[in-house]
């Protein structure tokens, strides 16, 4: 990366303090190529000055962080918190808030099928498994983090995708692609119709709720203080199905659960003319239809080849209008590059720093201590 690139991206932003970003913005780190471990992409982040980290607990994990290959077996969530690379990311001591794209070993165990859609799955004793998986989940954070400051959120991938063929705006606006996802609908998600995969889903996010708040009550019995473990199902249509008329999470299932947030993957609102504004006016619809205004957007980030050096401008635009609507927490996609066009890393494909990345150590760490000032 050529040195006045990096001078041009310190010098034309309006540099924020640690204090100012530290707090709310985090970072994911969950797939790219560079990494063969999840704790190194965290204590990277550590090292930035970021305090908020959002990481992928699933029986995909060896694949997700580049360790291995295969399914994890004997997977639950509380076993993944145990494996070594796991427990040495959430014990980082620099990192307070972890969001969690957390799937479980009832649903996802096998790394094929996708049963947190299937509301014939919601069996009596499929239910009472799931629900124990998060209480024991929420019990084990809870116990091991209780003399910390650290907070645990568990979210998910963009449910409006994951249930329209994981391209829900495709499907609400382009007539082809939707034709596509319903013929191989029942093969993909083995229910009929996204209107089945969205039963599933409620039936999902009511399992996994209840599972956290009897993983909270358990704890409490126990004589552990405070609430450790939160819940934040992900959105990422606020328009495109509901203005075209199609179920959405935010308007057909939201409204049915308990939650303590909901994470917004905002690139619908972002990729607008004016992201500023746009992202705005969004999480007022979305604290409309939720009646909360504890929103996080669980995903924002701009890609190098496609918007150049807008990627900069855009993103600090994109932080101060979520900041200033007061989200709990906004989550920059993604720590590492994951190939030439998926871009969008504070590092590149080799681990050096891109320009998102020298925005975000001059605005988290000292800019007269930033490396390209002693080249």
């Amino acid at each position: 990366m050529k040195r006045a690139l990096l001078l041009w991206v310190m010098s034309s932003i309006a540099v924020a303090s640690s204090g100012s970003l530290a707090p709310t913005v985090g970072f994911y780190n969950w797939g790219g190529r560079y990494p063969t471990s999840m704790s190194e992409g965290v204590e990277r982040i550590a090292q930035l000055g970021g305090h908020v980290v959002r990481i992928a607990l699933s029986p995909t994990y060896y694949t997700d962080y580049n360790s291995g290959s295969g399914c994890y077996p004997g997977y639950s969530l509380s076993a993944i918190a145990r494996e070594a690379d796991v427990k040495r990311t959430l014990d980082n001591k620099s990192v307070t808030v972890f969001v969690l794209t957390a799937y479980d070993g009832v649903t996802f165990g096998d790394c094929i099928n996708q049963r947190w859609v299937n509301p014939s799955f919601y069996t009596s004793d499929n239910t009472a498994a799931l629900v124990q998986e998060y209480s024991d989940f929420t019990l084990y954070l809870s116990r091991e983090y209780q003399h910390t400051k650290k907070r645990f959120i568990v979210s998910d991938w963009e449910d409006d995708n994951a249930v329209y063929c994981d391209a829900a705006n495709a499907y609400a606006t382009d007539a082809h692609a939707r034709s596509e996802c319903d013929a191989i609908y029942a093969v993909k998600y083995k229910n009929s119709s996204p209107a089945e995969s969205f039963q599933g889903l409620k039936l999902w996010f009511q399992a996994r709720q209840q599972g956290i708040a009897e993983g909270r009550s358990r704890a409490a019995a126990e004589g552990i203080k405070g609430t450790r473990v939160f819940f934040a199902p992900e959105f990422n249509s606020v328009h495109a199905l509901h203005d075209a008329g199609f179920l959405s999470v935010l308007y057909d299932v939201l409204p049915a659960v308990i939650v303590d947030y909901v994470s917004y993957s905002a690139y619908e609102s972002i990729n607008a003319a004016d992201p500023a504004t746009t992202l705005t006016a969004d999480l007022n619809t979305i604290r409309e239809v939720v009646g909360s205004s504890a929103v996080i957007v669980g995903e924002a980030g701009f890609s190098r080849s496609e918007w150049g050096d807008q990627a900069v401008l855009r993103t600090e635009a994109v932080i101060a209008a979520a900041q200033a609507w007061g989200v709990a927490y906004i989550i920059q996609w993604n720590l590492y590059d994951s190939d030439p066009q998926d871009d969008f890393g504070l590092f590149d494909l080799d681990g050096n720093v891109t320009p998102i990345g020298a925005y975000f150590e001059s605005t988290l760490t000292s800019v007269r201590n930033h490396p390209v000032f002693s080249q």
